[in-house]
């Protein structure tokens, strides 16, 4: 007996020695790798939706979640080993408030919390349904005119969305306008749709397919109406310089009412219009030749406008060289003394141009005597002709001083013998029409002639 109370109190012992020892070793671990805490944005995820069904109030995109566990195992972690689901498998169409369950793949990771715990969504089924589609057309065609089998294709469109939103859509409609037309009208549209109580209805965020629908609105002529086009009849040729550049009626077409055995292959013209000598673009109101039995469905005014314009051509004048701003006490010498210009503009200026109308000019203002090479300037009396080219493009002009009768005379006078002068001066002697520079031309050319004689009398 005493023996079995010895082994009892013995294994007591030794467990309660290897509990202690399992307390200090988890302590000295506990020192070394102590437990933290750490908060964790984590994405949420939907799960078990149906295929035929849609999240309309989405829960939010993420969670915050509080972990704990030793400060190793927290260091590791990434948002990747938190999970944060809400299963959609077992709820209805409709609202619900689910919870966000969280789980973690290392058994080291307490979950303490997260917020928010529980999220409140909306599924909607998705159905897509065929809603048709009418037209509605306002106004009145042109007279002598009646719309046809008028549609829209398609004549149903394809809307893919929550049932709710698609279920209370009535109707789409096109409202098209066709005031006065006299043409078939084929264009593009795309419809307002409207709920079953007749209201306007949003479809934005739906699937439509397609979402323009063609209108197509036969306009046709009645019989005895037809729409004719308008043909101007003109005589005679614009002045001589001048060109028909277009002519215009406005309206282009007029609807005429008659017998429709008259209106097939009717032509329409205007009286005739006589444009001889016309020298500008001109407008004016005409009237209609038409047959007898035939009228005008609406009366209004003819208006036909004939364009012409002027026929642009080339030109060649010849003109002299007029001389600007010469010094005082200067002459000036000109080589070529003319140029020719080459114009361009209309025809009819051209031919009226008169010699005051082109001049040619060279500037010589602050030059000295000498050469030099310049362009000519060319001025014009109109703003309607371009000066294309000057031939030739530069001019030489020879800068001198002038010598009067009397310097050279008294030049002459320098080189002779007073009583051979006077004979000279009296042998030069000239009528009282011809020039002084004549005179002294005479002079000068006498001057070796008097000279020789001057040498011989001294010989002798």
């Amino acid at each position: 007996m005493s023996l079995m109370r010895s082994l009892f109190s013995n294994l007591t012992t030794l467990l309660l020695a290897f509990v202690l020892a399992v307390i200090i070793w988890a302590t000295a671990v506990r020192a070394g790798d102590p437990l933290v805490s750490r908060t964790i944005e984590v994405p949420v995820e939907v799960t078990g939706l149906p295929v035929d069904a849609d999240l309309v109030t989405r829960p939010p995109e993420s969670v915050l979640v509080t972990i704990q566990g030793p400060n190793s195992a927290l260091e590791t972690i990434v948002p990747s080993d938190i999970l944060a689901v809400i299963d959609v498998s077992d709820v209805a169409y409709g609202e619900a408030t689910l919870p966000i369950e969280i789980t973690g793949s290392n058994e080291q990771i307490e979950i303490v919390s997260r917020f928010p715990e529980s999220a409140t969504i909306r599924i909607e089924q998705i159905v897509t349904r065929e809603i048709p589609v009418t037209l509605q057309i306002r106004g009145e065609v042109s007279r002598g005119h009646s719309i046809g089998d008028a549609r829209v294709e398609p004549a149903n469109i394809l809307i893919t969305g929550p049932a709710p939103r698609v279920d209370q859509l009535e109707e789409g409609r096109v409202v098209v306008f066709v005031d006065e037309a006299r043409e078939n009208i084929s264009e593009l549209r795309r419809p307002n749709f409207y709920d079953v109580d007749g209201n306007i209805a949003s479809v934005v965020g739906l699937d439509i397919e397609p979402n323009e629908v063609e209108v197509i609105i036969p306009v046709e002529e009645l019989a005895g109406f037809a729409e004719k086009p308008i043909t101007v009849n003109w005589v005679g040729e614009p002045a001589p310089g001048y060109r028909l550049l277009d002519v215009k009626v406005e309206p282009s077409s007029v609807q005429v009412t008659g017998a429709p055995a008259t209106l097939d292959g009717l032509r329409v013209q205007t009286e005739p219009i006589d444009i001889s000598g016309l020298d500008e673009t001109t407008s004016q109101q005409v009237a209609l030749d038409l047959p007898d039995g035939v009228r005008l469905v609406d009366i209004q005014p003819i208006v036909v406008t004939v364009e012409v314009e002027p026929i642009l051509s080339s030109g060649v004048v010849q003109r002299p060289v007029e001389v600007r701003a010469l010094g005082e006490g200067l002459e000036a010498t000109l080589d070529p003394e003319e140029v020719r210009v080459f114009l361009f503009g209309p025809l009819p200026v051209l031919d009226s141009l008169s010699d005051e109308d082109v001049r040619v000019t060279v500037d010589l203002l602050n030059l000295i005597t000498g050469t030099h090479v310049l362009e000519p300037f060319v001025s014009l009396s109109t703003d309607e002709l371009e000066v294309r080219s000057t031939q030739p493009a530069q001019i030489t002009v020879i800068i001198s001083g002038v010598v009067t009768a009397t310097e050279e005379l008294e030049t002459a006078a320098l080189i002779l013998e007073p009583e051979l002068m006077s004979q000279l001066i009296e042998f030069t002697a000239v009528s009282d029409n011809e020039s002084i520079s004549g005179q002294t031309a005479l002079i000068v050319a006498m001057l070796p002639e008097v000279a020789y004689a001057d040498h011989r009398r001294n010989v002798h």
